[in-house]
Formats: structure tokens, C-alpha cells, sequence
């Protein structure tokens, strides 16, 4: 090519080479570059070929990153600040305004301004917009992958009626009042009509899950109903596409035609594709991940399913989502799909999707729309119809459940769910706006709608859904409130195998007898990948494998099932598996706790130890999380248990449960001496309560001192109150007492008793505001223990002990 120094050449030439490999001068000398120059030579390139050279910024590559830095930049500084507002804004609306805060700066600052010179060069490859397609096209893949259709035939029949009546209606009414409507007075041509009334009647499923996530509803009583609805309305408005594609033809049997190879590629997909899929997951060893062989080739299925439908002039991305419904949404293939491409895709790549379809936005109709002025009809015909059909979706999403006895407030917020819009109707105008099927005036309108829709009607579901009183409880559940003799309700979770042993001791340690039923519900917790909608199974453990969730939860079904058979009293067992997010478990846990009326929900601590209990083997931050919401929102008491002595009655070798209680004063130390009231009534099972008192340092009595020993006097009432048919707790119960100076005395007296117990009992607030932790507060590792917890729970604890750390119901509602 020569060199550049020599040769008079404008900076358009060089811009081209830069961007298409291939440049033609004035005198027809034509200059071809192999490879194209992608990137630049550096930073300081301009500077010894000023003339000829070109900024950092005009090159492809650069241009590509500086678009994206810019783009992420700007909606994660529109979504961080409504967080900080306390608006719940789905994601998606905050890379929308991105693309308009970008298309209002290019509007005002002109056509050669510094951010569309940099940004946005004329007459250059749009490849911000080319890759953005890309991420709109995986984004369809991947929420077929998540979507689960089976869930059409599990849906109760209000949802079902409700979600074919939300898509149906709207349709048919729209249909009727332009078939009566004279040609003359029909300002939007037959295509645009159809394509505008079946896209605002259909309700997405992904967007509706998209939406329920963002707002902390997906594990809700209404957002139940919401997923299951949304399902069978999207299903419904796919049944609608494919009656409505052939009137869009002169021919009927180009109609027919294009349905047949539609079907054809349904065909193909769900009975040679599917089928392969479940013989690669058969064949793959259990517990490996799946080889990145078969990503490439699903993702090159993706492609040709995309190739494929464009080449039938149709949305190409149907074919990509018809393509994810068939690959199996579980594990492997689904969540390793949904793992490796879905936050990328959604948090890098999509954003210049969005912001892409933003700038194609005339932001001048806006204001004729929202101002009421225009002399063009057709604007207000649009506004009119998605207007229309927004009000018959919503009315008829709240009527349908309110006539099954659904609460009206919960009917309106189901309404109002079921009227949003999203990503799936943006990127479907944005394809009609290029195949002209829609100009650029009904294109900005509709992107206006949407824009709107996902901004407001999220703030109106948030006033009238109130999170915080989801798990409100009217009844007092605690150890404390309850006769010692009464029967006890727990809720045990499980996550891994190792959970079930240490949840099995426990509650043998702690089941009295015939006379005192224990009710044990356990919940297996299993983390939810590839797929949307979070599932709750329920086992009998006399039924084993009559649930379609016994493959998750085998083993916990069948040690639970031996240890009903080992104990055989009042002990009744009810087994559950939950598929769902891990950061949404604690819903599930705290619905099922108030559902079943549980007293006492039990977790297991983040930490396992190894077999020998000297060192941590696994320490899970996901468990971690999770406990910590559980105590925040539970509706009754929460107990974490830190296993590292086995906690049993070990009749064999005929040696007693050593159990001690660390009491200081407060509700969650009664609740813990509750607890152990009720173990101490065991044969097996001596008790002995430590209360730490503060060192008195003058002999004046204060108001402290007082309480003290108004604590004290309590405690010992409440350790010598036994029940008259049962003298063996008073014999096998030891009360002592210690003075406290500060935390380095508890710690000194800790340390002197480890070796003396099995299981400590200690509540969570165990010490605060006391002398026992004063100067031990900084040490405390993890706060759901408390800070006497977290010392016995520490590997440099010089004994092995257990420890089960309690928490007194916290949430309870006022009548």
C-alpha cells in the first residue's frame, strides 16, 4: 500500500479502509487492506501522521467498545438511581431511557456533533446495532429455554381462563370494529392494524417473569397466578399469529404453504431435536457439566433457525424461541445454556439493542401525542387502538379472577401484570419498522407506549402490593408461648446431603413422647436453573416417587421415611422440594412456615466441616444469604444449626446428650431455654442453664442490678417448673451462675467448658448490650449468630461442640 506519509489522501479514503478494508480514490486508485485494520496502532497514532491518520475513536473496534462503555454507563446510572429512589423499574425501561437520553443528545447537538462524530459516525457499518441484534436474538433463545410449557396444563382454570380471555378478547373486539369500519375512514392499512392489535393483546410470558423478579413477586400468591396466566396467553397469541400470517397474502395457497414449512420446522425441532438432547443428557456422566462441544452446536442451531425463518420473510427470533422450547430446561444443557449466556447477553449485549431502537424513535411525535395536537389522524388512531386494548386487557384480567373469588385488590394487581409490555413488543415493531411494515410515526408512538407502560405501571403494581406484610403473622409462634408439652411444629431445610443427618439428630434429640406430637415438615431447597417459574412439590414419605420431584429429592425422602419408621410415635412427616432462585428461597420458606402454621423453622449453618470437624470443607455464601433473610422475615422463631458433634441420644453407648444453655436475659434467651426445656424431658438428655451475670463493681444497687435479678428469679421459676407426670427434669436440669466483667472473661469461661457439652443453646442477641460480649463486638465474623454464637461456632473454638443458635419471632401483626 505504500507509505502514508507520501501519498496526499483525505481522511475519508483512510476511513474507509479502516472500516470496510477497501477505499477507491478521486483518480480511481483503489487501495484494498488484508486484514481490515479493526483497531487502531495506538493512542498517539495521529501524532506522526496527522494528515492521514485517524483518532483512536474511528476505527471499528474502538467505536464498538467506547458505544458499549457509554450504553452500560448510562443505564446502570438510571437504574442505580432508582433504586436508591425506592422505585422497583424493570431493567429493561432503564436501558430504554439510556437510548433516549442518547437520542435527545444527537437531536439537540446536531448532525455533526462530537457524540455523533465519535459515537455514532455517519455513513459507516452499524455494528453497535448488528451485535445488539445478536444479544435481541439470544434473548428470545433463552427465555424459551426458560420457559416451561408444561405449565399450560398445570395451571388451575382460573389462570387458564383468565389468559385465554386476556388474548382473545382484545383480538376479537379489535377485529370486529375494523371489519364494521368503512375503507375511507380506516387510516391504518390491514397490516399495520393486525400487527399493532396482535402484539399489544399478546402478554409475554419471559417479560411477565422478567417483571414479577424485578418486583420480588415471582414467589407470591398473585405472581403465581400471573406466570401461569401469562403462559397460556402467550400460547393463545402464537395460535392467533399463525391464523392471522395467511391473511397477509393474495393467495391462500401461498398462506398454506408458508404455514406448512412453519409446522415443518416445529416438526423438525421438537421431534428430532428434543429427542437428541435427552440422549446427550443420558449419556452424560452424572454430576460433570455438560462439554462446550454441544453449546457451540445449540448455538449454531440458533443461527440456522434464525436463517431459516427469515428466509420465510417472518420475525426471525420466533425461530430461535421455538428452537429454546425444545431444548430441556433443567440440568445440564438448560441451566448451562442460561449460566454462561444469559448475564452477558442481558447486561452487555441487549443494552445496544434497546438503545438502538430508541434512536430510531422520532422523540417530535412525542410531543404531538402527549401535547393532544397533531393534524395527522393516523397518530391518534395508533394511540387510540393500544389505548383501547390496554383497557379491555385490563378490565378483563381483573374481572375473569374476581368471578373465581379472587380478593378484587389481587385481581387488580393481576390486571395490572398482565397489561405490561416489554423487550418481546419493542424488538417485534423494531422488526416490522424495518421490513416497512410500520413507518416511523406509528414506530415512535408504540415505543412511547412501551416506554410508559414500563415505567408506571410497575409504581402503581408496587403501591398496592406491599412486600413487607407478606409473611405478616396474627398469632404469636414461639417455643416460649407454647406448653412445654404441646405439640411442636418445625420446619426443617435441606440443601445437602449432608443437611440430613445432623436435621434427623436434632429432632430425635428433642421429640419427648406419644404424648407431645411432633410435626416435621421438611423442605429440600434445590437451586433453580435454565428455567423461570420456581416450583414447590410436595412428597407424602409413605409415596415415594409419586411426586415428579422425587428425582431431586431421593435421598432426603427416604432417610426421613426411615427415621418416621425408626421412632414410630406421634412424629408426622411431610416432605417438600423446592425448585427456585437462590435469592429468592426465603420466600418459599417463610410461605410454607405460615402456611402449615410452623412454630420453629430450622437452618442449617453455611459452613461444613469435614468428617474428623476440623476443618471447613465447603462454606456456601448463597446459604449464607439465605439464612440471614429468614431471620429478617421469618413469621415465627429460627434456629441455625452449626453441626460439628453429632447431636443424638447415642443409646448404645449408653452415655447422655450434654446440653447447655448460654442465658443472659431477653426474649430469644427464653426461647432458647425453651427449646431445651423441651430436650431435657428426654431419658437421654441432661440440661444444664449457664446465666452470665454482670459483675457488680460498687455495692449500690442500680436499675440493672434489678433486672438482673428479676432475670434471675424468672429463669430459675421457669428451669424448676416441670410437669407433674414428668420428676426426671428436675433431677437431670443444672442451674449455675458466673460473673461477667467483659467479653475476654466470657470468652476465658467458654473455653473452660468446652469439652463438657454436646450442644450449646444460645439465642442470637445472646450477650447484647451486656457486659458478657462488651469489647467482642468487632470479632463477630457472622452477625445471624450473634456474637457468642459466632465464638463457639469458630474453628478456633477449641472443642467440636454444636451449636444451635435461636431467634425469637419477630414479625407479628397487629389485629
Amino acid at each position: 500500500m505504500g507509505n502514508y506519509g507520501d501519498m496526499e489522501l483525505d481522511i475519508e479514503w483512510v476511513n474507509n479502509l479502516a472500516w470496510y478494508g477497501k477505499a477507491v480514490r478521486s483518480d480511481g486508485f483503489i487501495c484494498e487492506v488484508h486484514p481490515g485494520e479493526l483497531s487502531s496502532h495506538g493512542i498517539w497514532e495521529k501524532v506522526p501522521f496527522n494528515k492521514v491518520r485517524l483518532h483512536i475513536w474511528q476505527y471499528p473496534l474502538p467505536n464498538l467498545e467506547l458505544v458499549i462503555l457509554f450504553v452500560f454507563f448510562l443505564w446502570q446510572v438510571f437504574d442505580t438511581l432508582f433504586k436508591k429512589l425506592g422505585l422497583l423499574i424493570p431493567k429493561f425501561a432503564s436501558m430504554m431511557l439510556a437510548g433516549l437520553l442518547l437520542n435527545v443528545l444527537l437531536t439537540v447537538s446536531g448532525d455533526k456533533s462530537i457524540i455523533q462524530e465519535i459515537l455514532f459516525p455517519k455513513n459507516r457499518i452499524d455494528i453497535p446495532g448488528c451485535l445488539g441484534s445478536f444479544g435481541f436474538m439470544m434473548f428470545w433463545f433463552l427465555n424459551g429455554v426458560k420457559m416451561d410449557v408444561k405449565t399450560i396444563f398445570k395451571a388451575e382454570a382460573h389462570a387458564r381462563l383468565t389468559g385465554v380471555a386476556a388474548a382473545a378478547l382484545p383480538i376479537t373486539v379489535g377485529l370486529l370494529l375494523y371489519k364494521y369500519k368503512s375503507l375511507e375512514n380506516r387510516p391504518l392499512k390491514a397490516i399495520e392494524y393486525n400487527t399493532l392489535l396482535l402484539m399489544e393483546s399478546l402478554t409475554s410470558f419471559s417479560e411477565i417473569a422478567r417483571l414479577l423478579l424485578d418486583l420480588g413477586m415471582n414467589h407470591s400468591s398473585v405472581g403465581q397466578v400471573a406466570l401461569s396466566t401469562s403462559v397460556v396467553s402467550n400460547t393463545v397469541g402464537l395460535m392467533f399469529w399463525l391464523v392471522i400470517v395467511p391473511l397477509g397474502f393474495q393467495s391462500l395457497v401461498q398462506g398454506v404453504g408458508l404455514l406448512l414449512q412453519m409446522f415443518f420446522f416445529i416438526v423438525i425441532v421438537f421431534a428430532v431435536v428434543r429427542p437428541i438432547m435427552f440422549k446427550v443428557i443420558i449419556r452424560k456422566r452424572e454430576g460433570r457439566p455438560i462439554e462446550d462441544k454441544y453449546i457451540y452446536v445449540i448455538l449454531v442451531m440458533v443461527f440456522l433457525s434464525c436463517m431459516y425463518w427469515d428466509g420465510l420473510e417472518q420475525f426471525p427470533a420466533l425461530g430461535a424461541f421455538i428452537l429454546g422450547l425444545s431444548i430441556p430446561n433443567e440440568h445440564p444443557i438448560g441451566s448451562a445454556l442460561v449460566e454462561r449466556l444469559e448475564s452477558f447477553n442481558f447486561g452487555i449485549v441487549l443494552p445496544l439493542f434497546m438503545s438502538a431502537s430508541m434512536l430510531r424513535s422520532d422523540i417530535r411525535v412525542w410531543k404531538d401525542i402527549l401535547t393532544f395536537y397533531s393534524s395527522n389522524d393516523k397518530k391518534f388512531a395508533v394511540a387510540s387502538l393500544v389505548f383501547l386494548i390496554f383497557l379491555l386487557k385490563l378490565s378483563v384480567s381483573m374481572i375473569v379472577p374476581y368471578i373465581f373469588k379472587m380478593p378484587l385488590k389481587d385481581s387488580i394487581i393481576l390486571s395490572l401484570i398482565m397489561s405490561h409490555k416489554g423487550i418481546i413488543e419493542l424488538s417485534f415493531y423494531l422488526f416490522s419498522y424495518g421490513l416497512e411494515l410500520l413507518d416511523r410515526d406509528t414506530f415512535s408512538i408504540l415505543v412511547l407506549s412501551i416506554l410508559l407502560n414500563s415505567l408506571f405501571l410497575p409504581m402503581a403494581i408496587r403501591f398496592l402490593y406491599d412486600p413487607s406484610k407478606r409473611f405478616m403473622c396474627y398469632q404469636k409462634r414461639s417455643l416460649a408461648s407454647m406448653k412445654i408439652t404441646g405439640a411442636l411444629k418445625t420446619l426443617v431445610c435441606i440443601h445437602r446431603p449432608d443437611h440430613i443427618s445432623s436435621m434427623i439428630n436434632l429432632l430425635e434429640a428433642c421429640y419427648q413422647s406419644d404424648k407431645s406430637p411432633l410435626t416435621c415438615y421438611v423442605l429440600h431447597l434445590v437451586e433453580l436453573q435454565g428455567q423461570e417459574v420456581p416450583t414447590l412439590i410436595a412428597h407424602k414419605v409413605q409415596k415415594l416417587g409419586a411426586g415428579t420431584g422425587a428425582k431431586y429429592s431421593e435421598n432426603v425422602i427416604l432417610s426421613f421415611e426411615n427415621f418416621h419408621r425408626y421412632v414410630r410415635g406421634s412424629i408426622f412427616i411431610d416432605t417438600f422440594t423446592c425448585i427456585t432462585n437462590s435469592h429468592h428461597m426465603q420466600d418459599d420458606i417463610c410461605w410454607l412456615a405460615l402456611d402449615k402454621a410452623v412454630t420453629f423453622i430450622i437452618l442449617p449453618f453455611h459452613r461444613t466441616w469435614s468428617l474428623d470437624r476440623t476443618s471447613i470443607v465447603s462454606d456456601s455464601e448463597m446459604i449464607r444469604f439465605l439464612n440471614s433473610n429468614v431471620l429478617k422475615q421469618a413469621p415465627c422463631s429460627v434456629g441455625i444449626l452449626v453441626e460439628r458433634h453429632l447431636v443424638n441420644k447415642n443409646q448404645e453407648s449408653q452415655q447422655n446428650l450434654k446440653v447447655c444453655v448460654i442465658f443472659v436475659g431477653g426474649e430469644d434467651d427464653m426461647e432458647a431455654l425453651a427449646f431445651a426445656k423441651r430436650m431435657a424431658r428426654q431419658e437421654s438428655v441432661t440440661l444444664t442453664v449457664l446465666c452470665l451475670l454482670a459483675a457488680k463493681k460498687s455495692k449500690k444497687a442500680t436499675g440493672w442490678d434489678q433486672m438482673l435479678d428479676t432475670v434471675k428469679l424468672r429463669v430459675r421459676e421457669l428451669v424448676r417448673s416441670n410437669d407433674p407426670g414428668n420428676l426426671k427434669e428436675e433431677s437431670s436440669t443444672t442451674y449455675l451462675e458466673e460473673e461477667i466483667v467483659d467479653g475476654a472473661d466470657t470468652s476465658m469461661l467458654l473455653r473452660s467448658i468446652a469439652f463438657d457439652y454436646d450442644l450449646f443453646i444460645i439465642s442470637r442477641t445472646c450477650g447484647q448490650n451486656h457486659a458478657a460480649t462488651l469489647g467482642n463486638e468487632s470479632w463477630c465474623e457472622f452477625e445471624e449468630l450473634g456474637v457468642i454464637g459466632d465464638f463457639l461456632a469458630s474453628p478456633d473454638f477449641p472443642s467440636k461442640t454444636s451449636v444451635l443458635v435461636v431467634q425469637q419471632q419477630r414479625t407479628i401483626a397487629n389485629n
